[in-house]
């Protein structure tokens, strides 16, 4: 836990820093002391030596036809062991003449010849195994993008790689902040083993884990489009390829698509009865979901849409962003059947649902259980064809600090309960989680110890995939470099410790830093547990700035609070000893100048100009365009507008 730091001193901008002396004496050391939280369990496999004095006896073997996984598995393996050793790695077909040193990626006809059981075992599209047989190391993956995984795990897991983080939003620069060892001699004892991930969909839904090769390097489902790149990014950060694997492609839309699959301004006019009747009246919040004729159109223009778009994999038909739900005599009575209003949802997707599956049997229609179609219906059971999306609004966004396992709370308890109804009813359910504030994406979030207990609930509860839902339009959200990290370990290996991974990410990423990163971590977590009766209480009665969206207010940033938060921090930056980790910690400073700079230049005293300065240079250094998911486009000059505003008025009061 947190521990005071007494020895202060100033930097030469005069602020208040812990001294180094003071974190030498701590008990973390002041140096980084990085250790392998991936490290592979297994059984241990032979002693072998890649690469020895700038030399290697080995070579990469890959199909002579190999898949576009293959080719790319095995392309990636020699860029970073060429990295690590300072060697060449050939890769050569599977035609030449064998050689006792190989490294064989994907089905190569090494395989025939060598007794290697992690072969034998069904790695559906995206399981992995890795083997050897003497000398030989063999990587083995599923249909999909197993190649590529296994060789990313052999990589990680075994060799200590990472790929931390990249920021491809940047106006002015691409950063891909690895952390590859310098090995000139790599010996190594791989761990033999297979493994197939438990959840089919892994996805922080951060901006910060869009990017393909990261996605791919950490065994996400990136659900970047291209039209996403072309808004947010760079044109150089594209979705991952089909030949590598693809992504999930949604049509028409990725949520809410009710306006889209039968649009208002096309029938409302001549057909009000195909919308929601609310109050006696027709209107277009949601859609009739038991009107024959609606049904009927919508599963031609969904068969259209499916069939211009080929490589789809989902069709979403779901509510729109409102509680409301139709009460025609129709849909009033299968809610009232089932005990809720998933009764006529599920009834309607069903229905588009078994009329897709005669001509796109691969694609999977999705909806949400959000809102009012929380609860799962008592007797409607999803088509195989279907997943169900559970959505955590009714807990996290009230008491986004603990966990809705161990809470109490009316609401912690249904959807817990919705959590374990569904899972007896679908087969494919996933979840929607929440893990950011949406008025504040830089508000300080004391929330990672949620992660864990969530995660195991869902994975034992047969859930399909989960989406954590963060900063999603531009990088900036609070820790979201190492959340975007965590939350990839774990989705791909539910077994992970978070806090460990939290280790793992802040001395790997922030280096010689890390002592005083991982203080102010802890300093987070003390301030929640401390002020903890206080924000549940506040979430309780749904007061204004609380929930998921508390203000800066929050009894949780205190003048103490803040004051402690600065000088860790600060003492981070200075413990820094390279350019690139002093950038990075100035991106963990953006969440407290944050607040700061929110408290307003009559709490915050004179530094607040300063802090206005720094915080609109790192920024636009780092292509952070969105403060907020408020609506109106970007946000964060708009903000640092009304600072600058605030500041001019407060000078003139004084």
């Amino acid at each position: 836990m947190y521990t005071s730091i007494a020895c202060i001193t100033k930097n030469a901008m005069g602020t208040a820093v812990c001294c180094l002396a003071a974190l030498a004496a701590s008990s973390l050391p002041a140096t980084a002391d990085w250790q392998n939280s991936l490290k592979p369990v297994g059984t241990p496999g032979p002693e072998l030596t890649l690469a020895r004095d700038g030399l290697t006896d080995y070579v990469i073997v890959i199909p002579a036809r190999p898949t576009p996984q293959e080719q790319k598995a095995a392309g990636d393996l020699a860029r970073w062991l060429g990295e690590m050793t300072q060697v060449e790695f050939k890769v050569v077909p599977d035609t030449t003449d064998p050689i006792p040193t190989e490294i064989s990626v994907g089905r190569t006809s090494r395989l025939s010849s060598a007794r290697v059981p992690q072969a034998e075992e069904d790695l559906g599209a995206e399981g992995l195994a890795i083997g050897a047989h003497g000398k030989r190391l063999f990587l083995i993956g599923g249909r999909l993008r197993g190649p590529i995984y296994a060789v990313y795990a052999l990589l990680e897991e075994d060799l200590g790689c990472r790929w931390y983080h990249v920021n491809n939003y940047a106006t002015r620069y691409r950063k891909e902040e690895n952390l590859i060892p310098h090995r000139p001699n790599l010996g190594f004892q791989p761990t033999l083993r297979s493994y197939v991930p438990p959840l089919l969909v892994r996805d922080p839904f951060y901006v910060d884990a869009f990017e393909a090769s990261w996605s791919l390097r950490n065994r996400t489902n990136s659900p970047r489009r291209q039209e996403d790149a072309d808004q947010y990014a760079s044109s150089d950060a594209p979705a991952v390829p089909e030949k590598w694997g693809g992504r999930v492609i949604y049509v028409p839309g990725f949520v809410h698509t009710f306006n889209t699959i039968l649009p208002p301004e096309e029938y409302f006019e001549e057909h009000p009865d195909y919308y929601a009747l609310i109050d006696g009246e027709r209107t277009t919040s949601q859609l009739c979901q038991t009107h024959p004729d609606a049904i009927r159109i919508v599963i031609e223009r969904m068969m259209m849409v499916l069939d211009e778009n080929p490589n789809a994999t989902v069709l979403e038909i779901s509510q729109n962003d409102s509680r409301a739900y139709c009460r025609c005599p129709g849909c009033e009575l299968l809610n009232e059947e089932n005990n809720s209003p998933a009764g006529s949802l599920i009834y309607f997707v069903n229905e588009i649902a078994a009329a897709i599956e005669a001509k796109h049997p691969d694609v999977i229609v999705s909806t949400l259980a959000y809102l009012s179609t929380i609860d799962a219906p008592a007797k409607i059971r999803p088509r195989p064809n279907v997943t169900v999306r559970l959505c955590n609004d009714v807990h996290a966004w009230r008491l986004p600090l603990i966990d809705f396992i161990s809470s109490d709370f009316p609401r912690s308890r249904q959807y817990k309960k919705a959590v374990v109804d569904w899972s007896k009813v679908c087969d494919n359910l996933t979840i929607w989680d929440y893990f950011v504030n949406f008025s504040h994406y830089m508000a300080p979030l004391p929330n990672l110890h949620v992660l864990g207990p969530s995660v195991d609930f869902y994975v034992k509860h047969n859930v399909k995939g989960i989406m954590f839902q963060g900063a999603f339009q531009s990088p900036g959200g609070e820790r979201a470099a190492m959340r975007s990290w965590v939350m990839a370990k774990l989705l791909w290996d539910p077994s992970r410790d978070v806090e460990t991974l939290m280790n793992d990410f802040a001395w790997g990423y922030y280096q010689n830093a890390a002592p005083a990163i991982l203080r102010y971590y802890d300093l987070l977590e003390e301030t929640r547990t401390r002020h903890l009766p206080e924000v549940i209480e506040r979430g309780r009665q749904d007061l204004p700035d609380s929930g998921i969206r508390y203000g800066m207010n929050s009894p949780m940033f205190s003048k103490e609070f803040v004051t402690e938060a600065t000088k860790l921090l600060e003492a981070a930056w200075t413990s820094a000893d390279t350019d690139t980790v002093r950038l990075r910690v100035e991106v963990a400073q953006l969440p407290i100048m944050y607040v700061k700079l929110m408290q307003g230049p009559e709490i915050t005293g004179a530094e607040y100009a300063e802090i206005l300065d720094k915080f609109t240079r790192v920024t636009r250094r780092e292509g952070i365009n969105y403060v907020s998911d408020q609506g109106g486009g970007p946000d964060t000059e708009k903000k640092i507008e009304m600072w600058r505003e605030a500041l001019s008025e407060q000078s003139v009061l004084h």
